[in-house]
């Protein structure tokens, strides 16, 4: 179950055709400093009568500002969107906001089409094929309406098809523009594939729905290979952390491990673990009520996972990747695990449960204990796990603990790579100390109010000695609630960054 919104995207060179005559619903102009030097522009303002250029002058001063223009006689476009571009310096998020503005207004005006020349101006560091990439990865995903469950208000995206306009481009640069264009679909398509799980109610999007989607999966991408676990084959595993969380609800826990083989068999995997809570109560240690609706994004680490394998399979990638969605619903209820209780990992340590909304990391420990198997060469989870990071870091960035430094750096650089960010947080032995309890070998919480992301990462820890392993909790970044709730797809961007450019080494 793929889920992409444009049904193309191409890019064409002007070099062998006129702007003028590209046909479409919407054409894009960046303006920059180097617009007006630009011969495209210049025929295509010759033919307004200068209008263009005049309208430019007077109506855009602010850099992201922008203006859309009807249709004029001699230029085959319905409509001209004018948008006054960045410079090399702004930082990376307002391009990638502009670019988003773009496809929403597309959609606003209607449009079955967009063509966007995005010029020649990147930001520090970043070359034109970067630029490509990303317009083709922030259109594909700022398209997307979420419409499953609406029936007589339903509104789809009207934008199917977008064209990236480029000039004099050598053969063998064009070939790499439209190699940059299908990565960045891809990557956008991924995003899109997260979102819409994340975005699904709850009652839409049980750990057995999960499942028959990831199942269904296979049909879009034959590479991909599904084994799916039930409670009783958990059960058989040992995974009693895991099962504890689903013990209070009347849907059953699914454990569902992607495989994508792309590369030689002798290659050692990379491994992705999602925490995939379809919704948290809390439990007995039940949540307040206001925005408990938001918690139906609790799997967005699982959705994460999902949205990553259909990218990697979209490009054919050349790697190898286990990708683990760990499902399951944590309900309140007279067979609800209370706090005190202590359970058995299938790491065989044992686990005092002194607060049952800390389940995320219950979750994640057998699933992490299971990817062992594999001998993964770098293994990384993704949670929603604390609210703790929200106050720590914001919206902005997603919180990254490891133990091992080279692969938290490398996820910090394909973060500041694909404009989704995130910040390394320590991960120090003083930190153990919030495990300790009389009653079992780990207590799942501890330490107070202080720390509490980096003390879920502590815990986590304890489950992943064999192997070099990375914490992304992505609480705070995965949705957002205002102006609207929303799925956000991360980071779905930063982890194709990290797997498609083979910066693990």
């Amino acid at each position: 179950m793929a889920y992409k919104v444009l049904n193309n995207i191409s890019v064409k060179d002007t070099s062998s055709s006129k702007l003028a005559a590209i046909k479409t619903d919407m054409l894009v102009l960046i303006i920059n400093k180097g617009t007006k030097n630009d011969s495209s522009f210049k025929e295509l303002d010759a033919i307004s009568t200068k209008y263009l250029s005049k309208t430019i002058a007077s109506h855009l001063k602010d850099a992201g500002s922008s203006i859309i223009l009807p249709k004029m006689n001699g230029i085959a476009a319905e409509n001209i969107l004018l948008v006054k571009g960045y410079e090399k310096d702004t930082p990376m998020h307002k391009w990638l906001s502009m670019y988003a503005s773009i496809a929403k207004k597309g959609n606003q005006l209607g449009a079955k089409d967009l063509a966007v020349m995005c010029g020649d101006v990147s930001p520090n560091d970043k070359d034109e094929f970067w630029l490509i990439e990303m317009v083709a990865k922030t259109i594909e995903s700022n398209v997307y309406i979420f419409s499953e469950t609406k029936n007589k208000t339903v509104k789809k995206p009207s934008v199917k098809k977008l064209t990236i306009i480029t000039s004099g481009l050598s053969s063998a640069n064009l070939s790499k523009a439209k190699l940059a264009a299908k990565k960045g679909y891809a990557i956008g398509e991924g995003v899109n594939t997260a979102k819409y799980l994340g975005d699904l109610p709850a009652n839409h999007c049980t750990p057995k729905i999960i499942e028959k989607k990831v199942k269904a999966m296979t049909k879009d991408f034959p590479k991909l290979k599904v084994k799916s676990f039930n409670e009783k084959d958990m059960e058989k595993l040992g995974m009693g952390s895991f099962l504890s969380v689903s013990r209070g609800s009347i849907e059953p826990a699914r454990m569902m491990v992607i495989e994508y083989k792309g590369a030689k068999p002798s290659e050692k995997p990379i491994a992705l673990v999602g925490k995939g809570v379809t919704f948290d109560t809390g439990g007995v240690s039940i949540k307040p009520s206001p925005a408990m609706d938001e918690m139906k994004w609790d799997m967005c680490g699982a959705a994460t996972v999902f949205g990553v394998m259909s990218t990697l399979a979209r490009m054919n990638a050349n790697i190898n990747v286990v990708g683990v969605m760990a499902c399951a619903e944590n309900m309140c209820s007279s067979t609800a695990t209370k706090p005190g209780d202590v359970v058995t990992s299938m790491s065989g340590q044992t686990i005092e449960i002194l607060n049952t909304d800390a389940e995320g990391r219950l979750i994640l420990a057998d699933a992490l204990t299971y990817v062992g198997k594999y001998k993964p060469s770098y293994v990384i989870d993704m949670a929603t796990l604390t609210g703790a990071v929200v106050i720590a870091l914001g919206r902005h960035a997603s919180g990254v603990m490891a133990n091992d430094q080279y692969l938290a750096d490398m996820i910090v650089s394909a973060g500041e790579e694909s404009g989704d960010r995130a910040w390394q947080l320590p991960l120090w032995d003083e930190h153990q100390s919030c495990t300790k309890t009389r009653y079992a070998d780990l207590a799942n919480i501890g330490g107070g109010r202080e720390a509490g992301t980096i003390h879920a990462a502590a815990f986590l820890s304890k489950f992943t000695n064999d192997y070099k392993w990375a914490h992304i909790d992505i609480a705070a970044t995965a949705s957002y609630s205002t102006p609207v709730k929303g799925g956000t797809g991360r980071p779905v961007p930063l982890i194709s960054e990290l797997l498609l450019n083979k910066k693990l080494k």
